[in-house]
């Protein structure tokens, strides 16, 4: 599914009353980078914005510009417009959203529609192409430092640093042009992934313990109990990332990341795919969503070992269905 631009740039060029641009919760590079784009540019054009997110930013993202605006939600206000954008939907935010009038911006596959204002488009390697792209067609010359610097930040993440396979020309392209416009590549990468402290370490180490291999390798997974994160005075935060040890690993095609957070009675999953199996399908059996390479989901399971049953259970049902890997995994 893609969506024009048009309707929603009429849409905002039009309104008159507040605005808020939500990310999803446990935000990411993606989330972040493009709610904190859309909130400047739009604060730019004389719009009464606010940008917002149910958790507290994480330290590998507290160098984006203007992250200290970034307001917790959930707030009283009733917003004439919200828009969440790299979600499937306003549930993702993780909080209560009062607004009149609703609209989605995200490269994930299904989720919840809005109407004509909606910009999907699931060929878009992260949401920071798809608000970039908006914001280019609207006025490139309110593109600045601060904004290209966000967008950047957003593309090359979901890009793994121009690694995966979501990486084109066009991609590469994008990446010039916002170079051009002020972003910075080499402070993007250091404060992104050399800032990690001790403590992460220590859980890292902790994490490492319980990786495990399932289907004669083609799968594999660590858990990130909550204890763990207390033991070594952590946050859930510090989780981030986590998921692509098990998927180094060669021969692996799905990797998961099976996160305990015990205050919401849930396991968080994080998962990833080498490109043959499609993790969103995987996401989606267990009611959540994403794209192929990368999806996620939360499980509600009386225990951690119901929680893993479920999850490999969903994980095993698509590797069977999947071109090339049904002979080679054991009934």
């Amino acid at each position: 599914m893609k969506v024009e631009t048009i309707p929603l740039i009429e849409l905002l060029k039009e309104e008159k009353g507040s605005i808020l641009i939500a990310s999803h919760e446990s935000p990411d590079a993606d989330t972040l980078g493009s709610a904190l784009a859309l909130y400047l540019f739009l604060r730019k054009k004389g719009k009464r914005v606010s940008v917002g997110c149910k958790d507290k930013v994480p330290h590998f993202l507290d160098f984006l510009p203007h992250v200290e605006e970034v307001l917790k939600l959930p707030t009283q206000e009733v917003y004439d417009l919200a828009i969440v954008v790299d979600a499937s939907g306003f549930y993702r935010i993780g909080a209560e959203v009062k607004a009149v009038k609703r609209a989605r911006i995200d490269h994930h596959i299904g989720g919840e529609f809005y109407g004509e204002w909606d910009y999907i488009d699931h060929s878009e390697p992260a949401t920071a192409s798809i608000i970039y792209k908006l914001l280019r067609s609207w006025d490139k010359d309110c593109i600045d430092q601060e904004i290209a610097q966000c967008l950047y930040s957003g593309l090359a993440t979901d890009t793994g640093f121009f690694r995966y396979s979501n990486t084109t020309a066009e991609v590469f392209e994008m990446a010039k042009e916002l170079v051009q416009l002020g972003a910075d590549p080499h402070k993007t990468y250091v404060m992104f992934s050399e800032r990690e402290s001790l403590n992460k370490m220590k859980l890292i180490s902790k994490v490492l313990e319980t990786l495990t291999c399932y289907e004669d390798g083609l799968v594999a997974g660590i858990t990130i109990f909550d204890r763990f994160f207390r033991e070594t005075e952590t946050e859930h935060s510090d989780s981030e990332g986590l998921v692509n040890y098990p998927r180094s690993i060669e021969g692996v095609e799905v990797a998961f990341a099976l996160i305990e957070k015990s205050d919401e009675g849930v396991f968080k999953v994080s998962l990833r795919s080498k490109g043959k199996v499609d993790v969103a399908k995987i996401a989606e059996r267990l009611g959540g969503g994403g794209h192929k390479y990368a999806s996620g989901c939360k499980i509600k399971a009386q225990d951690y070992q119901s929680a893993l049953e479920m999850l490999l259970s969903a994980i095993k049902e698509e590797l069977y269905s999947t071109p090339g890997l049904e002979r080679t995994v054991k009934v």
